[in-house]
């Protein structure tokens, strides 16, 4: 079981590398980025948003430092400049569920 795991965590993992080094075209949408850097590890969940977020995490400011920063099993994404970052937070909110 715990071999499974660590392929399965593996694989998760080795989808998501290379992502760090990602820049968007100029003029490119937070759509556009999400679909090029983000959906191929992100999908609906079963209510059609993409994430879930609590009340204190849905800020433009907060997505913007997860972008940047990366998390857990997420790189980061230190190429996204200040207006493209806003695009994409403001993206990642709309599709976003918040409770």
């Amino acid at each position: 079981m715990r071999s499974t795991v660590l392929v399965v965590l593996g694989l998760v993992m080795a989808g998501c590398a290379g992502k760090e080094t990602y820049s968007p075209a100029a003029g490119a949408t937070g759509e556009d980025m999400f679909r090029e850097a983000c959906a191929e590890c992100h999908e609906p969940k079963e209510h059609g948003s993409y994430f879930e977020l609590d009340k204190e995490e849905a800020t433009a400011t907060a997505v913007a430092e997860k972008i940047s920063k990366g998390g857990f099993m997420m790189p980061a994404f230190p190429n996204i400049g200040s207006a493209e970052l806003k695009r994409l937070s403001d993206y990642v909110l709309d599709i976003s569920k918040i409770e």
